[in-house]
């Protein structure tokens, strides 16, 4: 069947169906009943808000009310205890100081300043020291020198100290003294003294009232919580608004109390899908299986003109299709600063179908998974949140960078290696596409684009490895044949072609010719070359079955001469069955056995048929007509056409350019009129470059030679010591 009548309105259309509801399939995600986890809990998956709700936040109420309450001051109260425990300690001390006093019969050592006495002879006799020895009273605040010369002080000078201390001190104690201010009460003790002492008992006065002094506003832990109880009551409500789209509890994490209040807001989702989320994935699914159905319609792509490569196509959008779904709900929407989201080899897809089947195909298969990818990241529920600007667009042009990179790398690699150099491709377009987003921007943080560049290598070492794992196996599943198989079976030494080399040789030197300028030609039409000289390798296989019968192998007698036109013509008819069945049973791939059953098309074995209606012109065509069919692709058709020129020219005894020419040109002309080019897609510009590269092929083939002359008599003569002359190596080159 060729591809025009392949590609049939009702295959296409029943494949685009089962493509849409493939994809629709693929994307919906089929979820249960959603239940939120409690307080306390750790999360098992990202908990994303589903709607907008706005709430009065207890969690952000409370935040505030601690800022209040804190930002309340300490709350002090007057302590009326202080002023009578501390005059009391103050007289007890004096009580103490009056006894050593006593015990000592201290004499007076500064007498009272007399009225007539001047300030500088007090002071004169303040700084003489008294002549008693030191003594600490037990529980004394005073400093040493001051007890010293408190207890050495005449006893008008004592009785002036033990009456205006404690009147001093108990006017200070009935104010409202903080702990912090006590330094400066006591640098303002001087002034509070009876002016009319001397400085000596001023000085005296001073200290006992500053040993003696103790705050009278203590902290208040009662009046402290009340106003800060107050402060939290003025507080109003804070409010909360929880926008669509808002993570609210990363995977992983313990839910707190702000992530349990909110999630108290929102309803749990339901079991199921909404029915906006659905028709939204129809209008993309159908969307999308419409135009690559119209692909297939309008370009009728002969790689994929059979039943297992469009289901192939279908496998591995669908599977990277679903594989992207599953993906984004593990990875959004707490991955996308890690770039976690791109860590998916969505190129393998486009890779493979590029080395299987074409790079067209590739490329649009690349465009499909890319967009649906990227529109299911960004649009459909609880895949995270709502990118804004260009990163909305970060997972569709990375995966379609890297796809397109990948393809184009992929393109007729005819080894392993340069499948793992797709990967790299892939991941350097993808990285590429993924900086230029980044640099959109204007929150770009620069650590991204390390996540970036740790994507693109993951990308590109995912996609190597699973197109070079996958490649082979789905060849064989799909009964594609893969570069890597027409190589192997282009070895000269495989057992058939060594068959062929042995039992037929003429056979097996018309097919290399064949092979050179078919390979040739494809390459400059833009056919597969390395398909086109396996194929006519083994397109003439079947002679094996009795290569005697052809001309080329033929020695001596012809044994046609024996026979009757129609049992010749059987014979020759046969090698096309027998091939096939030789190459079935040597396991070629059904495109190697294209060419055995092809490369004679419908047409007759013209000089039987034309021998046996010489005698009977009501002869039957059907007995002399090759079972066929005639070319379905460009490959085959180019063996046809190189099959028939070389057999031609090499019956002519001509082999001038000119008639050459004339050779190849006849024989398109006569396949033209036989009509056995109509269904392989070669157009007349494309017939014109095959036939100007066969004329290239066999004039180079039968070039002449240099007619030799005869050898002169001196080297007839050469001496035995001498030894005959080597040929020039240039000669047989001429």
């Amino acid at each position: 069947m060729s591809q025009q009548s392949f590609f049939t309105p009702w295959r296409v259309g029943v494949f685009g169906v089962a493509l849409a509801i493939g994809i629709v399939l693929a994307l919906t995600p089929f979820r249960p009943e959603q239940e939120f986890p409690a307080l306390g809990t750790v999360a098992d998956r990202d908990i994303v808000a589903t709607e907008e709700t706005s709430f009065i936040s207890e969690s952000l109420t409370a935040e505030a009310q601690d800022v209040a309450r804190s930002e309340v001051d300490t709350q002090f109260e007057f302590d009326p205890d202080i002023r009578p425990a501390q005059l009391e300690a103050l007289r007890l001390y004096l009580e103490a100081v009056m006894l050593e006093r006593r015990a000592r019969n201290a004499p007076v050592a500064v007498d009272a300043e007399s009225p007539g006495q001047t300030t500088e002879d007090s002071q004169d006799e303040t700084q003489a020291e008294p002549t008693v020895e030191a003594t600490v009273i037990p529980g004394s605040k005073l400093p040493l020198r001051d007890e010293t010369f408190l207890v050495a002080v005449s006893d008008p000078l004592f009785a002036n100290i033990e009456r205006e201390a404690p009147a001093v001190l108990e006017s200070l104690l009935q104010e409202r003294l903080y702990d912090d201010g006590l330094d400066e009460a006591r640098l303002g003790l001087h002034e509070r003294v009876d002016p009319g002492l001397s400085l000596t008992e001023t000085t005296l006065i001073a200290s006992l009232v500053s040993a003696y002094l103790r705050p009278t506003m203590i902290e208040s832990a009662a009046l402290t919580e009340l106003a800060r109880d107050r402060a939290a009551r003025s507080v109003a409500g804070v409010p909360r608004t929880v926008v669509e789209g808002e993570l609210i509890v990363a995977r992983g994490a313990v839910v707190d109390d702000a992530g349990a209040e909110a999630l108290a807001h929102l309803t749990p989702r339901s079991a199921g899908i909404e029915v906006e989320s659905l028709g939204a994935i129809v209008i993309f699914a159908v969307s999308a299986s419409v135009v690559f159905s119209l692909y297939l319609m309008v370009w009728r792509p002969v790689q994929a003109a059979s039943d297992r490569r469009l289901i192939l196509l279908a496998m591995l959008v669908l599977f990277s299709v679903a594989a992207a779904r599953a993906w984004f709900e593990f990875a959004l929407p707490g991955g996308v600063d890690e770039s976690l989201d791109l860590m998916l080899p969505l190129a393998a897809g486009p890779v493979l179908v590029a080395a299987l089947l074409s790079t067209g195909l590739g490329i649009t298969t690349g465009v499909l998974i890319s967009l649906l990818a990227g529109l299911a990241a960004i649009v459909l529920p609880d895949y995270g949140v709502v990118p804004g600007g260009a990163q909305a667009l970060r997972p569709l042009v990375f995966f379609l960078a890297s796809s397109l990179g990948g393809v184009f790398a992929a393109t007729r690699a005819q080894a392993l290696a340069q499948y793992g150099l797709a990967g790299l491709a892939a991941g350097a377009a993808g990285f590429l596409a993924g900086a230029a987003i980044w640099l959109f921007d204007p929150q770009r943080a620069s650590d991204q684009l390390g996540w970036l560049a740790l994507a693109a290598l993951v990308t590109a070492a995912l996609v190597a490895v699973i197109t070079i794992g996958a490649f082979s196996l789905l060849g064989a599943l799909f009964g594609i044949t893969t570069p890597m198989r027409l190589l192997e079976l282009a070895q000269l030494q495989r057992p058939l072609l060594r068959r062929l080399q042995e039992e037929a040789p003429g056979t097996f030197h018309h097919s290399l010719l064949v092979a050179t300028m078919s390979e040739r030609a494809a390459a400059q039409i833009g056919a597969d070359p390395l398909l086109v000289r396996v194929g006519a390798y083994y397109h003439d296989i079947g002679k094996l079955n009795r290569p005697a019968m052809f001309i080329e192998n033929q020695e001596g007698t012809n044994p046609h001469d024996a026979l009757e036109p129609s049992e010749s013509a059987r014979l020759i008819i046969q090698h096309v069955t027998a091939g096939e069945d030789l190459a079935r049973r040597d396991r070629l791939p059904p495109r190697i056995r294209d060419f055995i059953l092809e490369h004679h098309g419908s047409r007759r074995v013209a000089f039987f048929y034309r021998k046996a209606a010489m005698s009977d012109p009501r002869v039957d065509a059907r007995d002399y007509t090759y079972p066929g069919p005639p070319p379905q692709t460009r490959e085959t058709a180019i063996v046809m056409l190189a099959d028939s020129c070389e057999a031609v020219v090499r019956a002519s005894g001509e082999h001038e350019a000119d008639r050459i020419g004339m050779l190849v040109d006849g024989v398109f002309d006569e396949r033209l009129r036989e009509r056995q080019l109509d269904h392989c897609d070669l157009t007349l510009n494309e017939l014109r470059q095959i036939s100007a590269s066969f004329k290239h092929t066999l004039v180079g083939v039968h070039h002449q030679r240099i007619e030799y002359p005869p050898a002169a008599e001196s080297e007839l003569r050469a001496t035995p010591r001498e030894g005959p002359r080597e040929e020039s190596p240039a000669n047989p080159a001429l």
